[in-house]
C-alpha cells in the first residue's frame, strides 16, 4: 500500500489522532483525575475527623453534667467512710446521737473503738484478723510483708443505761451519722418491773482512701 493514496494517508491521520489523545492523558487528564481523587479522600478523611470530635464534644458535654453530682457523692462517701479514724470526732458523733436520745453522759458506760484491721477485698480474700499484740512471739510475723487492702474495718462496743424509748432513738440516730456504722449485735437487759435497760451494741465503722478526682480528660475515639 503506498503511503500517499488516500486510504494511508487516512490510517496514518487516525494514529496521529490516537497517539495525540493518549499523550494528552498521560499528560492533562491523569493528573487531574488523580488530583480528583486525593480531594475526594481528604474530604472523607475531613468528615471523619468532624465526626470523631463532635462525638468527643458530646462526651465532655456529659460529663461536664455529671461532674458535679459525682463530686457530691465522693464528699458524702469521704465523709461516712473518711481516710483516717478519727476517733475523737466519732466519740462526738456518738456523744451528740446519745445526747439527743436523751441519754446522759454518766449513762454512756463503754465506747470503746478497736484499731482499724485492713481487710483484702475479692472472693478468695481471707477474713479480718485482730492486729498482732506487741511482745506476742505467736502473732509477731517479722518477714511478713505488709497487707495490701483497699479499705480496714474498725469494731465499735458500746453500753448505755436508759429506757426501752432512749435506746430505740439511739438505734434510729446511729443510721443517721455522719458516718457509716453497721450494727452487728444488739442486746437489752435489765431487772424486772424496773423501766431501766442496758443497751450493749456491737457495731463496724469503715476507714478507705479519699475517693480519687473524676478523670475529665477526654481519650479522642481517633486513636
Amino acid at each position: 500500500m503506498s503511503l500517499r493514496s488516500p486510504s494511508a494517508t487516512l490510517v496514518l491521520g487516525s494514529l496521529t489522532l490516537l497517539l495525540l489523545a493518549a499523550a494528552g492523558w498521560l499528560l492533562l487528564l491523569g493528573p487531574l483525575t488523580e488530583d480528583v481523587g486525593n480531594a475526594r479522600r481528604a474530604t472523607d478523611d475531613a468528615v471523619e475527623r468532624n465526626r470523631v470530635l463532635a462525638a468527643d464534644l458530646a462526651d465532655l458535654e456529659s460529663r461536664a453534667e455529671d461532674l458535679g453530682s459525682t463530686r457530691k457523692a465522693a464528699e458524702v462517701l469521704d465523709r461516712l467512710v473518711p481516710a483516717t479514724a478519727d476517733q475523737p470526732g466519732f466519740f462526738a458523733l456518738v456523744d451528740e446521737a446519745a445526747t439527743q436520745a436523751g441519754y446522759a453522759a454518766r449513762d454512756i458506760t463503754t465506747l470503746s473503738p478497736s484499731a482499724p484491721v485492713p481487710v483484702a477485698v475479692g472472693p478468695d480474700a481471707p477474713a479480718p484478723v485482730a492486729a498482732p499484740q506487741a511482745g506476742d512471739p505467736a502473732t509477731q510475723q517479722p518477714d511478713a510483708a505488709a497487707p495490701v487492702a483497699e479499705y480496714a474495718v474498725q469494731t465499735v462496743s458500746m453500753t448505755l443505761t436508759g429506757s426501752y424509748e432512749q435506746a430505740t432513738r439511739l438505734l434510729d440516730r446511729l443510721g443517721g451519722l455522719d458516718r457509716a456504722v453497721l450494727v452487728r449485735s444488739i442486746s437489752l437487759s435489765g431487772e424486772a418491773g424496773s423501766p431501766t435497760l442496758t443497751l450493749t451494741l456491737s457495731g463496724t465503722t469503715f476507714v478507705a482512701p479519699p475517693v480519687p478526682e473524676p478523670d475529665t480528660r477526654i481519650t479522642s475515639r481517633s486513636g
